[in-house]
């Protein structure tokens, strides 16, 4: 713990320490091209307080200026957030992944190469109008009455869990169109775990081509395959998220392997799960050690749980696109350097990284970015195999009616209503 204890000294006298320091924050802003004058919130401040305001789940401006001190008018920090250029935040964010170290130690079912998850989430936005042009509004939701919703696809690291890559698209992008933006982030010899949306003729042949082992849970337009090598033909016609001159240089069929997974944990609805992978050595990968490898497909799910529930991410709050999307890139800063920090106390004690507790360390996390000490010996979860809980909710919903027509023409009928 004396690495924890020494980390957390040099914390304490800048919060930006895991990014290199309130210095280099700021050349990182200037390498960027970003240009600003001598104020109170420059670059490095505001992230900052971006940061600060994350952490405590995502809290009103109001609220942020009492928990930092600095007395700065609202509209000033708004100002100060939209100069920062979304370039240099990516930038940050893809200094959280290098920091890490070497993703494969510790990888799972002792694997010695990187292992990357892929899923998608969406969240919710402010019913602005510069949104609702941008993103658009589900069929079935009326205008003023439901909210636009965002789109990410994330690529996690399974050793570290830190996210390497996070898109944001339009709800109603497909998903293999979305994934084909994170194949730059993939690595010949990685191996990449997804659901059933992932799992296609012609991804599986991208991912063969550029090196990379593919392992996704069979769709279910291929009920009939049963475990074994099987033969896939190429499609007849090209699928409408990829483009046709690759979709041409497709070969006309592909050998895919297809492994039985039996899930013996309760709470889980599928007992068992047909798998289709590219790993094609059965002395090296054995049955069960594709099965133990695709269980951890779960990890992305968790992690998403972290962002939505504990910090808050299923609601943004800025009005524009430019400015959501920054948003979404802070988010995923802080949930890096959370992380970071998880990596750093297991490494340290031996112990695996997924028992240490996340809300703890976000806790911890505030705690030094507002220059308090905190307790360094994070809370580690305990082990419980097999454990589970039915989704259902004890506590009743409140009587109220739902809204379904805009506030205006809700108050105009509630006063017509009592005229008469």
């Amino acid at each position: 713990m004396a690495i924890i204890a020494a980390t957390l000294g040099r914390i304490k006298s800048d919060p930006l320490f895991a990014l290199g320091g309130k210095v280099r924050v700021n050349e990182q802003f200037a390498r960027s091209g970003h240009v600003w004058r001598d104020r109170v919130l420059d670059p490095a401040a505001t992230l900052g307080l971006f940061i600060l305001q994350v952490l405590h789940g995502n809290t009103a401006i109001n609220h942020l200026r009492q928990l930092s001190g600095v007395g700065f008018a609202a509209a000033s920090y708004c100002r100060a957030r939209r100069r920062l250029p979304l370039a240099a935040l990516d930038a940050l964010f893809r200094s959280t992944v290098d920091s890490a170290g070497p993703s494969a130690r510790g990888g799972p079912v002792g694997v010695d190469v990187r292992v990357l998850i892929v899923d998608g989430s969406s969240f919710s936005m402010p019913d602005a109008r510069p949104l609702r042009d941008h993103f658009g509004l589900q069929r079935t939701q009326t205008p003023g009455v439901g909210y636009p919703v965002g789109k990410v696809m994330g690529l996690l690291d399974a050793a570290t869990g830190l996210f390497v890559k996070l898109l944001m698209f339009t709800p109603f992008v497909h998903d293999l169109r979305g994934v084909i933006g994170l194949h730059e982030s993939l690595r010949r010899g990685d191996i990449l775990l997804g659901d059933r949306a992932f799992c296609s003729f012609a991804h599986l042949h991208l991912l063969s081509r550029a090196g990379v082992f593919g392992c996704f849970r069979l769709h279910q337009r291929r009920r009939t395959d049963r475990p074994g090598t099987v033969r896939w033909d190429k499609p007849p016609a090209c699928p409408a998220w990829m483009d046709v001159r690759q979709f041409e240089q497709l070969p006309p069929f592909m050998k895919v392997r297809v492994v039985m997974h039996r899930i013996e944990q309760t709470g889980f609805r599928t007992r068992e799960v047909l798998i289709a992978s590219n790993l094609m050595d059965e002395q090296e990968w054995s049955d069960q050690r594709i099965g133990q490898l695709y269980a951890r497909r779960w990890d992305i799910e968790t992690c998403f749980n972290h962002l939505k529930t504990t910090m808050k991410l299923n609601v943004l709050r800025c009005q524009s696109v430019q400015g959501v999307m920054k948003e979404l890139s802070v988010y995923l800063l802080v949930y890096n350097l959370v992380r970071w920090l998880m990596l750093r106390f297991a490494r340290a004690g031996g112990v695996d990284v997924r028992r240490v507790s996340f809300i703890d360390a976000v806790r911890l996390t505030a705690a030094m970015a507002l220059g308090q000490s905190g307790v360094a010996n994070l809370l580690l979860n305990p082990h419980r195999p097999g454990r589970s809980s039915p989704r259902v909710v004890r506590r009743r919903p409140k009587k109220y009616k739902l809204m379904t027509q805009p506030r205006s023409t809700w108050k105009r009928s509630e006063n017509q209503g009592e005229k008469h």
